[in-house]
């Protein structure tokens, strides 16, 4: 009889229809799924610098109607929060509202030093540009915490143990402390508060900010300038776990379950450039908790294998999707670090525990409906690592909260509540959807602690123009224009502040230092010495029929001034150093398990940088012939009208040479001459390792200074192979103080 009841309800249920003309809403569009069934759900998108009111989506509800069906939908305009107090100063204009594109001025009194941005521009996202505004007068403990806009402050004592609390106004929520301590460092305890409209997002590129920032002072990476403002650093051989807890309820849906693993992998792939090595603990939670990847498996340090391990895990895997159990996934977290403890115990290092820093990302696409309050879980996390407990010792460092609302349906102060409060630091950020996520991690490695990490390329959405794409993709490229007789244009790439890597053809032998140009980032940098590899001589082969030799094609130029690196300005990784031994994760190895590495395969995958129009470059994937594929440069070479007198071609073609070009397996995209001098490129996850530089061909692949199609079957490009001239390079550098550690051989 109660079956026959469950079949009765399910069936009634599921022929209630919403009605579809309460739907549309005035100066916008909108989607609706499911028909209009129970469970559809309607989502708004406005024009530009508006908002849907009164909420982004719509359900439809088992009694037929839509949810707050009674207010009609609307466009509205997007409204930053007005000011509520400003202490110590004043402000212009004052305005009942502000909409996109206005400004605030601020001043401050007579007698105060003004701290944060004088000047905030109201920004399409709601929220206002720079960093809160503060009034000084170093008269108090403690500087003074400010009041952000749209909140008010009570307490004006800044002395230590002194405390101030905040209110947003009505209708705002808050993120960050609503209340901070001005404690013994001077510092003050918590988060800077932040009041803001339900409908603001966090755009990708503050998130990126904010985010690395705050996991930077964690990692360490190389050549960082001192942080001695943190107690505790995660140093290469330090200790780390990343848990990662990823939403899978109902309402995700697969799709957008695929994309957040897109992203998790992606955040992976880039802690991998860190010089650390974490342990992973991979959670997915619907109505239950279940670890893709735990503390204890062998593996769990190992970004490969993790990465497989959450490629492999299929959102089917949860049989019941109907909750959204954060407390479940939390208590997973909490009983993987009671076995880690124990584990440790074991081995007689339970000291060494309490020295794992642990990093948690959250991400939900909703609030928890199911398993109660997730904070309780996280307050037992929190005891269990001895945090925030002890006035003398808190041990704040030692556990990241980062919790990651995506979409229009988060509970906007659960996420808050569960996230970390640290001064000077962001842990809660909203999402406008999981693909905006992945944005931010594309973006996460660009901030300026990480400038000189060599090889990094960013492959993102970010909607910028064609010539500043070409150079955060290809920012160790350097433009090259000698002008002794006529005009030569080569290309170059970044080692090091003072030193770019060429070809040595690309100049006359006479070649004066002032007749060279090199550009880097739409710079100009004077060359100070120019160096040729001693072995260079053209005319060297011509007995053997050989009119122009190519053997040992390498120039080094060192700049007058330093390049300062940026997101558009990084140096290339060059084989046999240590930036590159940290890439192929082979710290300690010699120079010659760099080149099995990279070279091992008779077709090794490799890419070039072709300026296809000026300022416009993009990657030509190839395949480097090597072994008994190298056969086939051979005999194409042989059939060049240059080399026909050549008796054995290995003197022209010798094993200084890598080779790319030719049809078979696939047609190889040409070399064209105004390629000269750069890189041969092999890609290590999102790195970049050079192996070769771009020297001659037995083709000219332009005609009217455009590339052509490669149709020759004898076409092959050369390139001087780098492990070749190693010694002569490590020399060069090492003769003139240049700063890049090399290996053995």
């Amino acid at each position: 009889m109660m079956l026959l009841l469950l079949i009765t309800h399910v069936s009634v249920s599921l022929a209630v229809e919403c009605d579809l003309t309460k739907v549309p809403i005035i100066g916008g569009n909108y989607t609706v799924s499911n028909g209009g069934n129970v469970g559809s759900k309607v989502d708004y998108q406005c024009p530009k610098w508006k908002y849907p009111h009164p909420k982004y989506t719509r359900e439809c509800l088992y009694n037929g109607l839509w949810t707050d069906q009674k207010i009609k939908a609307v466009c509205k305009d997007v409204r930053c929060p007005k000011p509520v107090e400003f202490e110590g100063g004043d402000y212009e204009p004052w305005q009942n509202f502000y909409t996109v594109g206005d400004t605030l001025n601020f001043e401050c009194y007579t007698g105060f030093e003004t701290k944060g941005s004088q000047n905030r521009t109201c920004q399409e996202n709601a929220k206002w540009s720079g960093e809160t505004t503060i009034c000084e007068d170093y008269n108090s403990y403690c500087p003074n915490p400010g009041t952000p806009i749209g909140a008010s402050k009570s307490g004006t004592s800044y002395k230590m143990e002194g405390k101030v609390s905040y209110t947003c106004q009505q209708g705002l929520v808050m993120f960050g402390s609503n209340e901070r301590k001005c404690l013994e460092d001077k510092t003050w305890s918590g988060t800077e508060p932040s009041c803001r409209q339900w409908y603001t997002y966090d755009n990708p590129k503050e998130v990126a900010k904010s985010f690395s920032s705050s996991m930077l002072e964690n990692v360490d990476t190389t050549n960082l300038e001192d942080r001695s403002d943190r107690s505790v650093q995660i140093l290469k051989d330090g200790l780390m776990n990343i848990f990662i807890v990823l939403d899978t309820s109902k309402s995700v849906g697969e799709e957008k379950f695929e994309e957040a693993k897109e992203a998790s992998k992606l955040f992976i792939e880039k802690m991998a450039d860190y010089d650390i090595k974490p342990r992973y603990c991979i959670i997915s939670y619907a109505s239950v908790a279940i670890a893709v990847v735990s503390l204890r498996d062998p593996d769990s340090n190992d970004a490969e294998a993790v990465t497989k391990h959450l490629e492999d895990f299929q959102y089917n895997n949860h049989a019941d999707k109907q909750g959204t159990n954060t407390r479940a996934a939390l208590h997973s977290i909490y009983e993987h670090l009671i076995e880690q403890e124990l584990a440790y115990e074991k081995e007689g290092k339970k000291a060494d525990f309490m020295k794992i820093h642990n990093v948690i990302l959250l991400m939900t696409d909703g609030k928890f409906n199911m398993g109660g309050d997730p904070r309780e879980e996280m307050k037992l996390i929190i005891r269990f690592l001895d945090i925030g407990i002890r006035t003398e010792n808190p041990r704040l460092e030692y556990l990241d909260v980062y919790v990651f609302g995506l979409g229009s349906d988060i509970d906007q102060p659960e996420i808050n509540e569960l996230a970390s409060k640290k001064d000077k630091e962001v842990h809660t950020f909203h999402l406008e959807n999981v693909n905006k996520m992945k944005e931010f991690f594309e973006l996460m490695l660009d901030e300026s602690d990480v400038l000189d990490t060599c090889g990094l390329s960013k492959y993102h959405s970010v909607e910028v123009d064609e010539k500043l794409r070409s150079l955060v993709m290809f920012p160790w490229i350097a433009k090259i224009t000698i002008t002794s007789s006529g005009v030569q244009y080569c290309k170059g790439t970044i080692l090091s502040p003072y030193f770019i890597l060429t070809a040595a053809h690309c100049f006359h032998l006479d070649d004066k230092n002032q007749k060279i140009q090199v550009i880097v980032d739409g710079k100009d940098y004077p060359v100070k010495n120019f160096y040729r590899h001693p072995k260079y001589d053209p005319i060297s082969k011509v007995d053997k029929g050989i009119k122009r030799a190519f053997d040992y094609d390498i120039a080094l130029l060192e700049l007058t001034k330093k390049i300062e690196f940026s997101a558009t300005a990084r140096p290339i990784c060059l084989s046999c150093t240590m930036g590159t031994a940290q890439v192929l994760k082979q710290p300690g190895a010699p120079c010659s398990s760099h080149e099995k590495a990279l070279l091992s395969e008779e077709e090794v995958k490799a890419v070039f940088i072709a300026e296809e129009k000026s300022d416009l470059m993009e990657e030509m994937n190839v395949l480097i012939k090597r072994g008994s594929k190298r056969h086939a440069c051979l005999d194409a070479a042989k059939k060049t009208p240059e080399l026909k007198d050549v008796t054995n071609i290995e003197d022209a073609v010798s094993d200084q040479f890598l080779c790319t070009g030719g049809l078979i397996p696939v047609v190889d995209p040409p070399v064209c001459k105004g390629d000269s001098g750069g890189p041969l490129l092999v890609q290590v996850k999102r790195r970049y390792v050079q192996v070769g530089i771009i020297s001659w061909g037995t083709v000219d692949h332009c005609e009217k200074g455009k590339r052509v199609k490669q149709t020759k079957s004898n076409a092959r490009d050369f390139y001087q192979d780098i492990f070749k001239v190693m010694p002569w390079i490590k020399k060069t550098l090492e003769d003139s103080n240049e700063s890049l550690t090399f290996l053995p051989n």
